[in-house]
């Protein structure tokens, strides 16, 4: 995430200046769209290009700051910490006016510091970041500062505050809808559930995240997932799957010429080979991994050195296990790794010692150890570590009671060890349980909290569902409210007709002389059929049933007449043209007639059409 940032700041900074660019035929647009493109997969291109930029003499600091610090993630890609520290530290001082833009070398070169193990240093720096993303409110930045403090957590065994960074980081960025961001926090996620020990959960995280960084071609992520991916299928007896994710990612890790996580991959399939008795491929794998690692004084020398260590005691080769040791406690590393790192260590140089008879060094080792295991921070209930305890102190008994026995006095201080040991023992019992009862706890809380969100959900689930029944029932009354009404509406208009048609019927009898002294009758019904109160009477009823009818046809079709309107209101009562000539007082065919005009001035040929309008409006 934090490469992409940088790459969308560089972007903001390069169309800031496009003027300036233009004036000096330099497209920086173009530039900048060549390093996105090459950055995660060619090296040699990537440098090309940020060569070209810098060596443009006009260039404004804004934008030379935001190149150098693309030119330290190159370096970082590369495995060449001590440069990629370099080149953040003169993007940082030529960003010192561009705080939003500064904010991005901060956080890059705070990762390199953890790289090389200075995680106070890369604290101190990770905190003026957050300070700085929270002032200019860059929500982004702020999770993203969030993400590599649980990375340092990480490193530094302090599992909760890592998680509970992540979660931090996570809520921001889903607040936000930064997918990109998101995947990488579930990708360190993943990492700290793994070193919990919680391989099934960790495995299904990373396959999420290995679908995404594979659908946006960042190799970099990919091929680091990959590595931990296969660390986490070991655990699970996942072999072939393991060494098939390895070799993918040392492929796309040559891609992009990533020295130190080669190394990585190296290191895991050399495990693989030991335990499947590829003795040759365990030990040439071994050699290459701490050779890259000791050559860039990584933070991975001193469990690397510890599993080839381990490897070379089952093997007998103890010669070359010494030259191991004392080539790993010479790196600058060997002080700054981890407690369970140097624990692994210790033991395994202690058992290297024992062998070729170094009895006081294997001694001292071993109780180096015992106060290594008693400063890690987090107790862990597997068996790996029951069992490396077990040893350990087992071990430290058999150096204790050899150097003891050549003092004359290794019966008493046999005893002595043995009240220890049981004192040790009955102490990490107890502190044992009383973890495994608050972590017993915490799940009953979070279960009872997720029954109770879930006992919620579904209330407000039924409470929707009600309404929308409500609403529906409410909504099919109103329907059969105004069928109700139409059928009334159309019912008058054929009383109307009939009306009409039995008082022109009486006037033909008249005219025909089929009733007497009719003279003084036929004037009066004549008058009477003058009479329009029946219209107006419909017509206020239409009106009301349909209220917006006569407007809306009006302003879609402005040539109607009002004639023409309410000949199209008689229509939408899907009246006869017989029934309307009667109401109207035309024949048959001035209907059809009329019918065919109001098409006309609509401008439709088609009956359906002309129909399905008007029923429509």
């Amino acid at each position: 995430m934090i490469k992409q940032l940088t790459l969308l700041i560089c972007f903001l900074s390069f169309f800031g200046h496009s003027g300036r660019a233009q004036q000096n035929n330099f497209n920086y647009k173009a530039v900048e769209a060549k390093i996105r493109k090459h950055i995660y997969s060619s090296a040699d291109s990537t440098k090309y290009y940020i060569n070209y930029a810098l060596s443009q003499k006009t260039l404004p600091d804004s934008i030379r700051g935001a190149v150098y610090n693309i030119y330290g993630i190159y370096y970082g890609n590369m495995g060449k910490t001590d440069s990629s520290i370099y080149y953040y530290k003169k993007a940082i001082a030529q960003l010192k006016n561009y705080p939003k833009i500064k904010t991005m070398p901060l956080m890059n070169i705070a990762v390199a510091y953890r790289n090389k193990g200075e995680y106070d240093t890369s604290f101190q720096i990770l905190n003026e970041a957050l300070e700085l993303s929270k002032k200019l409110n860059m929500k982004v930045f702020e999770a993203s500062v969030y993400s590599h403090m649980a990375s340092n957590y990480q490193f530094t065994l302090e599992y909760e505050k890592s998680i509970e960074c992540l979660l931090k980081g996570i809520a921001i960025v889903k607040k936000e809808e930064d997918k990109s961001s998101l995947v990488n926090m579930n990708q360190k996620l993943a990492n700290t559930y793994m070193k919990m020990r919680n391989f099934t959960f960790a495995k299904d995280l990373y396959k999420e995240c290995l679908a995404i960084f594979k659908a946006n071609n960042d190799k970099g992520n990919h091929a680091l997932t990959l590595i931990n991916y296969a660390e986490c299928v070991i655990h699970l007896d996942e072999v072939e799957e393991a060494k098939r994710s390895l070799r993918e990612a040392l492929i796309e890790l040559q891609d992009i010429k990533n020295e130190e996580h080669m190394a990585v991959a190296y290191s895991k399939l050399a495990n693989i080979a030991a335990y499947e008795q590829k003795h040759n491929v365990a030990h040439s794998n071994y050699t290459n991994a701490l050779a890259i690692f000791l050559k860039g004084n990584s933070m991975n020398t001193v469990v690397i050195g510890a599993e080839f260590i381990e490897y070379l005691n089952k093997q007998h080769k103890y010669d070359e296990a010494l030259k191991v040791i004392d080539a790993v406690k010479k790196s600058t590393m060997f002080s700054k790794a981890n407690s369970e790192d140097r624990l692994r260590f210790d033991v395994a140089a202690a058992e290297t010692n024992k062998n070729t008879n170094n009895h006081k060094e294997a001694a001292e080792g071993l109780e180096e150890a015992i106060k290594l295991k008693d400063s890690i921070a987090r107790t862990d209930n597997n068996e790996a570590i029951n069992e490396l305890q077990a040893r350990l102190q087992k071990e430290l008994q058999q150096e204790k009671s050899r150097i003891l026995s050549k003092r004359n006095n290794s019966l008493q201080q046999e005893k002595d060890a043995k009240n220890k040991l049981t004192f040790l023992y009955v102490f990490a019992s107890i502190f044992f349980i009383i973890i495994v009862l608050l972590f017993l706890r915490s799940l009953w809380l979070k279960n009872r909290l997720q029954n109770e969100a879930l006992r919620h959900l579904n209330a407000e689930k039924n409470l929707a569902m009600q309404q929308q029944e409500y609403e529906h029932e409410f909504a099919n009354s109103q329907k059969e409210i105004i069928a109700e009404k139409q059928r009334e509406l159309t019912s008058t208009a054929l009383r109307l007709a009939n009306y009409q048609d039995n008082i022109n019927e009486i006037i033909e009898k008249c005219d025909n002389g089929q009733i007497k002294d009719t003279a003084q009758l036929k004037k009066d019904l004549t008058t009477l059929l003058k009479q329009k109160d029946y219209w107006k009477q419909f017509e206020t009823r239409f009106n009301n049933l349909h209220p917006d009818f006569a407007h809306s046809l009006a302003s879609q079709y402005s040539k109607l007449t009002k004639n023409d309107i309410e000949f199209c209101s008689l229509l939408k009562l899907n009246l006869s043209n017989k029934e309307i000539a009667t109401l109207l007082q035309i024949s048959h065919e001035s209907t059809i007639t009329k019918k065919y005009r109001i098409k006309k001035k609509m401008e439709i040929n088609d009956d359906s059409e002309f129909e399905k309008i008007l029923m429509e409006i």
